[in-house]
């Protein structure tokens, strides 16, 4: 008892402290632009300066870099800061439309150019420098920045005096950081290091969107205190709770979040008064369970109206375990408009999404749906990609020369809640489709709705899918999105319908596995399709496909050389009678031309899928043929 009056003696001094200082060396700089008011019950964000609504859209941004043992966003870092790029990066999310940049302000772990001195107490005076100046080009491009803390920095003695409170009844990391004295003291100590140090060299608070205490709050659900089913522990607040009852657990937790932001708020607002205050959560695990096994404990439904946060930040994915109604419920916020709720990640993972197109589609179509749910502004995990060796990369906004940045500018979507139809050249959406069979719960139409979901036949080959295409558009290339498990051999055939013929565009053999793409590209584009029909013949696995995608392409004016067979015909590996035959093209079926070569015996030879002839004597052509490249076979 006497350690921890003590402790909060300590506490409540430097706090007092930190905010004299912060409010001597703030003198005039606050002038924050955007608050939050209440319209019709409806909490929402809005421009001071105009008057109008305020709907943050934009991006987190980080630059990942390897570092020894592993990866660390150094966007601030000393060594590696580049104010050109960053104003470069700003200026073009500014042209497109975006306000609001969520960075990281202390993920540089140690070293000389990190937050916290490498030796001594406190915050580098050179990083500091660098925030600083982030802070300006944003002002400078008019972006406004929701700075985060991502835990606190690893130099500067500020996990030392946080473990000073762990014990055998408090774990030594984020336990004890949330739930002691000493840990809230260190957690304000930081703070107030860093509110000072950016007001004494005149930072643009105004810059400034909002501060978040942290980039995702959770607790150990495996260590002490919550690991422990017996006796009381009294933590930060002077509260003394039960551990053998879980609703006293669960209300230490809560109220414990609860007292570390209402001090670290405190700390904030000495500095900056105006200031928006925020902390980033990912989802909790119940009602819906979604991370069995995970040792991090997350409660939000208690915070909406405990936390003095003027907003929350709440991160959901698409195409993973939740759907939107299951992130929300989770979250606690169902019918919730007392504070803002933005989506401060948001992002289209490569395993879910193994194309760009897919993942726009589908950010755009989880956006909009979001609306619904109380969701109030949106940003995109991440400008740049993150390497795919630390897990679940997702797409960054700039990959593909910018497909994200477009799809999800507001510049081209003004009202992300009625988003404008994305422009991907794919015949195949959302159009009629039918299948030899499926599971009831994995229907033909999953194969061409852009999202995660698959198509299963529930059965191993043969299966076929078949898409019907708009009649006005001619066919380019074709893109199979692969779901299968195991991987293994397997044989696909792509066959364009047209009238009463069977075309065929492609032919794959060879070992796929989840998530592989397999595409297709015709030399010219193919008119007249009225289907698209893809035939699987071996597996080992169930007939199932992510996504099936249809290309359009400009259509020439002699359009794609085919040709058809009227009746059956030898296809031979090479182009002479003298090669062996792997196959035959039946009566009424066809196939686009992909080369030429002359023969021994004197007759032109046509190259079709999947790299096999046939004599040009026996077939007949249509198309551009006079135009098909000479092949060296």
């Amino acid at each position: 008892m006497r350690d921890r009056t003590i402790a909060a003696l300590v506490l409540a001094l430097a706090a007092a402290a930190l905010l004299v200082a912060g409010r001597s060396a703030a003198q005039g700089t606050a002038r924050q632009r955007i608050a939050i008011r209440q319209v019709d019950g409806v909490a929402e964000f809005y421009d001071v300066a105009t008057g109008e609504r305020f709907v943050p859209r934009g991006v987190d941004y980080f630059w990942i870099v390897p570092v020894e043992g592993g990866f660390e966003d150094r966007v601030f870092g000393v060594d590696e800061y580049d104010a050109g790029r960053v104003r470069a990066d700003f200026a073009m999310l500014a042209a497109n439309g975006y306000n609001t940049v969520r960075m990281f302000l202390d993920t540089c772990s140690s070293g000389p150019g990190c937050m916290g001195r490498a030796t001594g107490e406190g915050l580098n005076p050179a990083y500091l420098d660098n925030i600083t100046e982030v802070m300006r080009i944003a002002r400078d491009e008019g972006l406004f920045l929701l700075l985060t803390s991502n835990d606190l920095p690893d130099q500067g003695g500020y996990w030392e005096l946080s473990n000073r409170g762990a014990n055998r009844f408090f774990e030594g990391y984020r336990n004890a950081h949330y739930l002691t004295s000493y840990g809230v003291l260190a957690a304000t100590r930081y703070w107030g290091d860093l509110m000072a140090g950016l007001a004494a060299r005149n930072a643009p608070f105004d810059a400034v969107l909002g501060w978040s205490l942290l980039n995702e709050q959770w607790y150990f659900n495996d260590q002490p205190p919550l690991s422990l089913m017996s006796g009381s522990v009294t933590t930060a607040n002077e509260r003394t709770y039960r551990l053998d009852d879980p609703a006293q657990k669960r209300r230490m937790l809560a109220e414990g979040i609860v007292h570390y932001i209402d001090e670290v708020r405190a700390v904030i607002k000495g500095a900056d008064p105006q200031a928006l205050i925020t902390m980033g959560f990912f989802h909790p695990d119940s009602p819906n369970p979604a991370r069995t096994g995970d040792f991090r404990y997350v409660d939000t439904a208690p915070l909406l109206n405990l936390a003095a946060l003027d907003f929350f930040d709440f991160h959901a994915y698409p195409g993973v375990e939740l759907d939107l109604p299951q992130y929300v419920e989770n979250f606690g916020m169902t019918g919730y408009q007392a504070r803002p709720v933005i989506m401060g990640e948001v992002g289209a993972f490569l395993a879910s999404y193994p194309t760009v197109e897919s993942a726009a589609r589908a950010l755009q179509s989880w956006i909009a749906e979001s609306c619904g749910y109380g969701f109030d502004g949106w940003l995109y995990w991440g400008y740049y990609r993150a390497p795919e060796a630390i897990g679940d990369a997702s797409w960054g906004l700039v990959d593909e020369n910018g497909v994200l940045m477009s799809a999800l500018a507001p510049a081209n979507q003004p009202d992300p809640c009625a988003p404008v139809p994305l422009e991907t050249g794919n015949i195949a959406f959302g159009q009629p489709v039918t299948a030899s069979r499926a599971l009831p719960d994995e229907p033909p139409e999953n194969a061409v709705d852009g999202g995660p979901a698959q198509w299963g036949s529930g059965a191993h080959p043969p299966q076929w899918i078949t898409i019907t295409l708009p009649p006005e558009e001619a066919v380019g290339a074709v893109r199979l999105q692969v779901a299968q498990w195991p991987a293994g051999e397997t044989q696909h055939r792509v066959w364009a319908l047209r009238d009463d013929a069977e075309i065929l565009l492609a032919e794959f053999r060879g070992v796929t596995a989840e998530g592989d793409v397999l595409e297709a590209a015709l030399p010219v584009a193919l008119s007249g399709v009225a289907a698209i029909r893809v035939e699987t013949l071996e597996s080992p696995s169930w007939v199932s496909w992510r996504e099936i995608e249809v290309l359009s392409g400009l259509q020439a004016a002699s359009g794609a050389c085919v040709v058809m067979s009227p009746g059956a015909v030898n296809l031979r590996t090479g182009p002479g009678t003298e090669f062996e035959s792997p196959g035959k093209l039946s009566a009424g079926q066809g196939a686009v031309v992909t080369g030429q070569a002359a023969g021994a015996d004197g007759f032109v030879w046509w190259q079709v899928p999947p790299g096999v002839w046939v004599r040009s004597d026996v077939v007949n052509t249509s198309g551009g043929c006079e135009g098909v490249p000479v092949v060296n076979p």
